[in-house]
């Protein structure tokens, strides 16, 4: 039979018609599937960058090796939680002075001083850069101790933390004596005919040292505080007598202890074991590097030290006017009392006591060890104080005292690694500034108590009567 045109025509455009439906509809569900993927993969792009990629983000890059954003944060919460526990035992102790000694405008002004120093430190740019730096100096430190194959072991930390604790796993150390300071040299007849009072070693304003982290902080940082009470007026409780009998601290109580501190670290800062031994891991490879580098400086504690005075004037036009009288055969007593703009010591004679190297600042040290002989004079030196005239007033070899000594390898050890910064090379992402760590906060009670300590201060005070000064404090 023959196919009707009509219906073969129609059936043909239905076909095109249905087609191009399917067609339509295909594309809607594809792009639906594509719009729901894009969607599933910019939240979880987001979702990966906030929990893995912005971590694993480098802060710094140290001769090619990265410091990451967690492990930079990870080191601004634990240094923000040390400033906090500071402030905390600065408020403690002026509650003790408060209520011992009374309002004292002086103590007042003293702790407000202290805390508002601490306050700063914890702004975030400034506690970002301090923390960025001492970690772009401790990478340099791991890449030079590689070098020369020095290492810290893991029971190096094990024996270091269990001290810290006041564990000695080999017994209770001996108590190492106190170094005996060494006797005033006796003066020649040259020295004699200069001056006539025994030198003595004296505070200059020329100092320069570096600061190094004790490890008892490392410890101390989230250990459980009193409450600060705005009122500041503390009850003191009288301390019970203690036993004869001391209770043995043995490995046991040790890791009671040491385990509660994780535990505190844990949850106040997200500061894990591994971190925790990192951080002992860094300062056990400091105190390493330091001494190796010394020793290759030939750096030791016996030092030339010398005794010279000064006389400081604003100008050089004073300063050769000076030296002309002095050349004259003019009294240097008589003209450091005259002219010397430093007044700690113009009476007497601009006297500056024995000093060794990296005491004074550079230009007056080199001008005052390159002097020769004893009475030898300087041509007017220039250093950010004005221009000195120097005197050469003894020479000798000594052994620092302890103290003197951690001072100075600080300083000459800190010198070094300038150096070491200033030839590497460090790239820094400036948008770390973005990324400083908030946390922990200062808690409310302390800045209530600060608050109340500043408005204390704000407020007029009876003037105080003649009272003993507490140790460790200003004297009104």
């Amino acid at each position: 039979m023959a196919r009707n045109p009509k219906l073969y025509l129609q059936s043909k455009k239905h076909q095109a018609r249905l087609e191009r439906e399917r067609r339509t509809n295909r594309m809607i569900i594809i792009g639906s599937i594509v719009a729901i993927a894009l969607v599933i993969l910019i939240v979880g792009y987001g979702i990966l960058d906030q929990m893995v990629l912005r971590n694993l983000r480098s802060v710094a890059v140290v001769n090619g090796e990265k410091i990451t954003t967690k492990e930079w944060q990870t080191m601004v919460r634990f240094s923000r939680q040390r400033v906090i526990n500071q402030m905390v035992n600065i408020l403690q102790n002026y509650q003790l002075f408060a209520q011992i000694y009374g309002n004292d405008p002086s103590f007042t002004s003293y702790y407000a001083s202290q805390l508002n120093q601490l306050q700063q430190q914890l702004e975030p740019d400034f506690i970002g850069q301090q923390v960025l730096d001492n970690m772009i100096e401790t990478k340099l430190l791991e890449q030079e101790a590689k070098k020369r194959n020095i290492s810290i072991s893991e029971e190096e930390i094990d024996k270091m933390i269990e001290e810290v604790f006041g564990y000695y796993r080999d017994g209770t150390p001996t108590s190492t004596p106190t170094q005996v300071e060494s006797a005033t040299s006796t003066l020649s007849p040259t020295q004699y005919a200069l001056v006539s009072p025994t030198p003595t070693s004296t505070n200059t304003p020329f100092p320069s040292a570096t600061p190094t982290l004790s490890l008892t902080e490392v410890f101390t940082a989230t250990q459980t505080q009193a409450a600060i009470t705005p009122t500041l007026t503390p009850t003191i409780t009288p301390t019970a007598e203690p036993t004869l009998t001391p209770t043995p601290y043995t490995y046991e109580a040790f890791q009671a202890e040491y385990q509660d501190l994780l535990k505190n670290y844990q949850e106040d800062i997200q500061l894990s074991e591994e971190d925790l031994r990192n951080i002992v891991r860094n300062q056990l490879l400091y105190e390493k590097m330091q001494e190796a580098i010394l020793a290759e400086l030939g750096i030791f504690q016996e030092q030339e030290v010398i005794w010279a005075r000064h006389i400081l004037v604003n100008d050089e036009t004073t300063a050769q006017e000076v030296l002309s009288k002095l050349k004259a055969g003019e009294d240097w007593t008589s003209l450091a009392a005259e002219y010397s703009q430093d007044t700690s010591n113009k009476d007497s004679g601009g006297d500056l006591g024995w000093f060794h190297r990296g005491t004074m600042v550079a230009e007056f040290e080199n001008a005052a060890f390159s002097l020769k002989e004893i009475g030898e004079i300087s041509q007017p030196v220039q250093t950010q104080f004005g221009f000195h005239i120097i005197q050469l007033l003894g020479r000798e070899t000594r052994r620092l005292s302890d103290s003197e000594w951690e001072q100075f390898k600080a300083s000459e050890f800190q010198k070094w690694i300038s150096g070491l910064r200033e030839s590497a090379k460090i790239e820094i992402d400036e948008t770390w500034k973005n990324r400083v760590a908030s946390e922990p906060a200062i808690p409310q009670e302390v800045q209530q108590a600060i608050a109340s300590l500043s408005m204390t201060l704000n407020q007029p005070m009876q003037q105080p009567t003649t009272q003993p000064t507490p140790e460790g404090t200003p004297t009104p």
